[in-house]
């Protein structure tokens, strides 16, 4: 009888004060750091976490319900858990809160509750040590983003950890998003249904679907019906989950929110599967974490940030990982957004997150105002796995690629000056020019495999360096067209281009070399053609509108 006494005593306390969402309370000797506790009664609603332990109090954050429920005196319960939040099959088409509450269950498919695999929701710890060295594999595989520039010159592979940093409206979460939807070519060719039965059919589950968790921190509401509207309307959001916390929400659930979104994409992985995870954006959880650490009274440091920011970050993306073959072979990468002020990447959470990160892809402010997209700076970007993210058939064209880039941007502002320009220096500025045409993209238009090879194998080669620069676009958007090779190209190359999409596969395996003779003669065939019938009609064409104008 005195042990339970005694142990009544330890594991229920009592509020001393309340301000600001964190609670002082006393009495709760034993609790542990990151516990969870209840406010009133055991079966209450009203949650928070402890995270100061004092001498003869603890300060504990609300993490839900509202602090005008509670007074002082009010009790509060251990529950010797941690945070947790739910993972598995039944939280993808969902938008959820950083404790798994679904926010958008009537959108949800009630037939799916038949197959007990597809509905299986499990609760999960937030907080979960990253896997050690033993348990990884290098980043080999790659991980397309459909982002023509991002695939040949900074290539992220899955269980890497590639950063999006750039100013305000310059397009990162546009590009977060792009990869995103690039992932329906191959999660939509198998119906979530039949992910039930993947058990029974022995099949590789990581190469033919990729988990993608989508994680806002402290956004507008309005920007979350926003995201959710794209991805469903492009039928991404089926394998897509949303951990989105809002802006008025305390900031213990925005703090959180990342951390659930790893865990829903760990689960995924110690599957087997590929999962991505958008973090979107770490500059505000780290404004998050300060709110809420000066609240606990925490020592500020560095521009009223607490000592372990660096700490809160590394942790979280840690977690990103390519698992070994003996674990399932399953991958987690993460695609961290920070944003900058002025370009700023020397700034204290920008260099922090960097020095964590495999790589950064830099969204320059100046490239997007003059209207290009997606407007990264190949100068300051970089992906510290390189080529072992790419496959055979892309790594061997974009080294030439990058060679013939690199030059151009060297010799870029020699067109400026005037005067005769060496003939091979005006060689480098012409393939360059054109090698930027292409890397601009519409919003949310995203390229297969086997459309980026032939185009890239197009611009090393040369076939595009005769082409007059405002009809580069126009070639590469007719590059494809079906009906177009069976009308007007040769018979023998009709074939070819209608079996390039289910060709893909081979672009995957072999190297380029093992194509190069087809696919020289189908593209230098569909470049004469474009110089004879099509360029001409289109300057024609620009011509008249232009006179039209004056």
């Amino acid at each position: 009888m005195s042990y339970l006494k005694t142990l009544e005593q330890f594991s229920i306390g009592k509020i001393k004060s309340i301000q600001d969402n964190v609670i002082i309370a006393t009495g709760l000797e034993n609790v542990f750091v990151g516990e969870v506790v209840k406010f009133k009664s055991q079966e209450s609603n009203l949650l928070g976490q402890v995270l100061n332990l004092e001498k003869s109090q603890v300060r504990i954050v609300m993490i839900n319900g509202q602090q005008s429920h509670l007074k002082s005196n009010d009790l509060v319960y251990r529950t010797y858990k941690d945070v947790k939040t739910k993972a598995g099959y039944g939280v993808l088409g969902r938008v959820v809160s950083p404790l798994g509450e679904c926010y958008n269950e009537e959108d949800f498919d009630e037939l799916s509750y038949l197959f007990d695999d597809i509905s299986l929701i499990e609760d999960v710890s937030v907080e979960i040590p990253a896997p050690g060295i033993i348990e990884r594999e290098p980043v080999r595989v790659p991980f397309l983003t459909g982002i023509n520039v991002v695939d040949c010159l900074i290539p992220v592979g899955c269980g890497q950890r590639e950063l999006i940093i750039g100013d305000q409206n310059t397009g990162k979460t546009s590009l977060a998003i792009s990869a995103v939807l690039n992932q329906r070519l191959v999660n939509n060719v198998i119906h979530k249904k039949w992910r039930a039965l993947e058990s029974e059919i022995k099949i590789d589950r990581h190469s033919n679907f990729i988990t993608c968790i989508y994680v806002t921190v402290g956004t507008r509401r309005s920007e979350g019906a926003r995201l959710k509207k794209i991805l469903d309307k492009m039928g991404a959001l089926n394998y897509t989950s949303m951990v989105f916390s809002h802006a008025d929400q305390a900031a213990a659930l925005q703090f959180m929110a990342p951390y659930a979104g790893c865990a829903i994409g760990e689960w995924f992985r110690n599957k087997g599967y590929r999962a991505i995870v958008v973090y979107d954006d770490l500059s505000q959880h780290a404004v998050a974490y300060r709110q809420m650490s000066l609240l606990l009274k925490r020592p500020p440091g560095r521009e009223a940030y607490p000592g372990d920011v660096f700490y809160v970050h590394s942790r979280l993306l840690e977690r990103a990982a390519q698992l070994h073959r003996n674990k399932g072979a399953g991958s987690l990468t993460a695609l961290p957004v920070i944003e900058t002020k002025g370009g700023d990447i020397s700034a204290y959470i920008p260099t922090n997150v960097i020095s964590i990160t495999d790589g950064q892809i830099f969204l320059s402010s100046q490239l997007a105002n003059q209207g290009v997209r997606p407007a990264v700076n190949v100068g300051l970007s970089v992906s510290r796995v390189g080529s072992s993210a790419q496959y055979t058939s892309v790594n061997g064209i974009s080294k030439k690629i990058k060679a013939d880039y690199s030059m151009f941007k060297t010799y870029e502002s020699v067109e400026k000056l005037g005067g005769e320009i060496d003939p091979i220096v005006l060689s480098y500025i012409v393939r360059g020019k054109r090698i930027n045409v292409y890397f601009q993209q519409s919003l949310y238009e995203t390229l297969r495999l086997y459309q980026q090879v032939v185009c890239l194998f197009a611009l090393a080669e040369g076939f595009v360096d005769e082409i007059e620069l405002n009809c580069v676009s126009n070639f590469f958007g007719l590059l494809f067209n079906t009906q177009l090779a069976g009308k007007y190209l040769e018979s023998k190359y009709y074939p070819f281009v209608s079996y390039l999409n289910e060709m893909e596969c081979f672009f995957v395996s072999y190297e380029i070399d093992f194509f190069r003779k087809d696919l020289r003669a189908w593209v230098s065939s569909y470049k004469d053609f474009f110089l004879k019938n099509i360029q001409p009609r289109i300057l024609a064409d620009k011509k008249k509108l232009f006179s039209n104008i004056f």
